[in-house]
């Protein structure tokens, strides 16, 4: 055998390698082709990415306005804005495990990274019981809409306790692939029912309500048990 195969940080970094490599070839591609079939400006796409990479909140959008372009609107559905989202994720996760040291060397964007990894350090101060969840606490970590949460703090932590770049990847990807699912599918169900919901105040109150109780309960119970050491 050789000492590749006796080293599985070294596997651990070839396999993130190639996965990577094949995130960015297969984004691309896919990237290329949607603007080609749909005829979509290029300056479209990358208005509507830089949206969802700001927040999340504009899958419930649907349609920006794109500045300086005058009459230009960026159309794309619910669905389309997760997926941008949920790629934008995967490489920003890419970007930080290829090389989280060098990134923190730069002026200005190391000074951000080295906070984020402070607010890392912090969140598993908060919630112990990441360490013992391990993968499903750091995906749900990405998943939840709280404070400190998302894509690069997962990253960090997942390698602050410990995590090998895959299952850091792993965990950062299907995290955020289901909260942009989440947040996609409320989009499309608000848009199909809007007319009704509108006609019957009674029930956005109620669905607002019942929501917010739900997500307050869910809340509870899990931070019930990420902070359990």
């Amino acid at each position: 055998m050789t000492d590749f195969d006796h080293d599985p940080s070294a596997r651990d970094a070839a396999r993130f390698r190639w996965t990577a490599a094949a995130i960015a070839l297969a984004s691309a591609a896919g990237a290329i082709a949607y603007l080609l079939v749909t005829g979509t400006h290029p300056a479209s796409l990358a208005a509507a990415a830089l949206a969802v990479f700001l927040s999340k909140l504009f899958i419930f959008g649907g349609a920006i306005e794109l500045w300086p372009f005058d009459a230009t609107t960026l159309d794309f559905n619910a669905w389309e804005l997760a997926l941008t989202a949920w790629i934008l994720d995967l490489w920003v996760s890419c970007g930080l495990l290829a090389g989280i040291a060098g990134v923190e060397r730069l002026p200005l964007v190391g000074r951000v990274l080295l906070e984020a990894r402070a607010r890392a350090s912090q969140t598993l101060i908060d919630f112990p019981g990441l360490r013992r969840l391990a993968v499903f606490g750091i995906a749900l970590l990405v998943f939840l809409p709280i404070p400190a949460s998302g894509a690069v703090t997962g990253t960090l932590v997942g390698r602050l306790v410990g995590l090998t770049r895959m299952h850091t990847l792993a965990a950062v990807g299907s995290g955020a692939g289901i909260a942009v699912s989440v947040y996609a599918g409320v989009a499309t169900f608000l848009d199909e029912n809007w007319r009704e919901l509108i006609q019957s105040p009674t029930l956005v109150i109620a669905s607002v309500l019942g929501l917010a109780a739900f997500l307050w309960i869910a809340w509870l119970r899990v931070r019930r048990e990420l902070t359990r050491a």
